[in-house]
């Protein structure tokens, strides 16, 4: 059976004067279709909707965080999917396989996220957002597949989903006209909030910025694996008969010895301090297994995107151009190595300004980084733990030929450019002597260490290692 050939007459007159069937902006086969599903048990669908309100009428000054006010639109929709009979096929929940339709549904925190991570999710984007003074939404799903027989679905079967495409949308135009003025301009400053600060960043010779009070720690779900799009890590508590959901990390403080820096809050109003990474500085992570310091890298790289209040990210801002080096075994041809390499091993071909096949994973690192600068980073992370260490830190028995990170900060530092380096660290102390600030996470927690203080404890350690060679 097809269902395909009568979808038109499936949606015709559904909708009315406070909601409809997005016309302008039905394509067929991409965001308009009734399909079955692989395992035939379920019939999806996808509509574009137009819902005929404007939730900043009265906050005009809001119209550049629209994707925030968006955002909490999806978000307080998804909320009522369970409890709402007429929503319930958003998430498929009486499908065969609900499972197999819960990201429509995920919760999440983000109004915007870069490189079209979370694809999957419903969520703040250009087929769901506020144009025209108008909220436009995709709407799609699951419901059981009609046990009708024929080829063609019969007259009752199309009016009986005409009734159930009708009352979904009338549910979540009542959702989104529920939806009150004080959220909506809540989410919308936040996002300009955000997005003027990150503009803002350069004027400041800043490439990132974090919040004290941001809540780095994350909680991962089968639907949000990664950490750009995952939520914050809540816990329940409950006092008398009410429940509320608390962050379980500690919140970062950044340390009076590094120089907490304030920043407007443009949109909004009011005054934030935190930790400013600056232009052109080395800075490091160090501290302990399990302290934190990949989650300070990824809490770093998520200030790229904009979050919904609650998210306990909503105030690390990060210049978009951002990128990273670590090591990978991975075909390098034509790749500019010789910042790092004077020369190519065996197996390796071309010259270092121009290699020829497939490199080691510090090869493929150097690659990395040398690209990195080549296309203006503004700040390159490296997490030890991910990284070709011989490229970073020198050892007795490294080749001449081989010149590590730590000596290019220490002597040749102007071929870094104009980018900033963060990188985290447990055991690269030569390196870490380098940087132009450290910081150390003891317990999660923020403390500074100051370089000279560094070096003369590094110069002890080392004399005591050779002491008992």
């Amino acid at each position: 059976m097809s269902f395909a050939g009568v979808i038109d007459r499936i949606f015709e007159g559904v909708g009315n004067r406070d909601a409809d069937l997005n016309r302008g902006r039905v394509n067929h086969g991409t965001n308009f279709y009734l399909v079955r599903s692989h395992d035939g048990s379920s019939l999806l669908f996808s509509f574009p909707a137009v819902i005929n309100r404007n939730p900043l009428e009265d906050f005009p000054h809001c119209d550049a965080g629209s994707d925030g006010c968006i955002a909490g639109i999806i978000e307080r929709i998804k909320s009522k999917v369970r409890d709402t009979p007429e929503l319930r096929l958003l998430g498929g929940l009486d499908t065969a396989i609900p499972k197999n339709y819960g990201a429509n549904i995920e919760p999440v925190t983000f109004c915007h996220v870069s490189y079209g991570t979370g694809n999957d999710l419903w969520k703040a984007d250009g087929s769901n957002c506020l144009a025209g003074g108008k909220v436009l939404l995709n709407l799609s799903g699951a419901l059981p597949y009609p046990a009708v027989s024929g080829n063609t679905p019969d007259s009752s079967e199309i009016r009986r989903l005409n009734g159930i495409f009708s009352a979904l949308l009338d549910a979540v135009a009542k959702e989104v006209f529920a939806y009150d003025g004080k959220s909506a301009e809540k989410n919308a400053l936040c996002s300009m909030d955000q997005k003027l600060i990150r503009a803002a960043l350069e004027s400041k010779g800043l490439v990132s910025f974090i919040a004290d009070g941001t809540m780095p720690v994350r909680s991962y779900t089968k639907y949000r694996t990664y950490f750009r799009v995952a939520g914050p890590a809540l816990y329940t508590v409950r006092r008398g008969g009410a429940v509320t959901y608390e962050h379980s990390s500690v919140p970062y403080e950044c340390p009076a010895e590094l120089t907490p820096v304030e920043m407007e809050l443009p949109a909004s109003g009011g005054v934030i301090t935190g930790l400013g990474i600056r232009k052109k500085e080395v800075f490091a992570v160090v501290g302990s297994n399990a302290e934190g310091k990949s989650t300070f890298l990824q809490t770093i790289r998520s200030g790229c995107d904009d979050h919904l209040p609650g998210d306990g990210r909503e105030y690390t801002i990060t210049s978009g151009n951002v990128m990273s080096a670590e090591s990978s075994e991975a075909d390098i041809t034509g790749a500019d190595i010789r910042l790092f390499f004077g020369s190519l091993p065996k197996g390796t071909t071309g010259t270092p300004e121009n290699v020829i096949g497939k490199g080691s994973g510090s090869m493929g690192m150097a690659a990395q980084f040398t690209a990195a600068l080549r296309k203006r980073a503004s700040l390159i992370i490296i997490d030890e733990d991910k990284s070709a260490t011989n490229l970073l830190v020198p050892n007795c028995i490294q080749s001449s030929e081989v010149t590590p990170l730590s000596v290019i900060c220490k002597k040749e530092r102007q071929k870094l450019g104009d980018s900033s380096i963060l990188f985290a660290a447990a055991t690269m102390d030569i390196l870490t002597a380098e940087a132009d600030r450290i910081l150390k996470l003891s317990d999660h927690r923020m403390y500074a260490i100051r370089r000279d203080e560094f070096r003369i404890k590094l110069k002890e350690y080392l004399r005591n290692a050779a002491d008992e060679l």
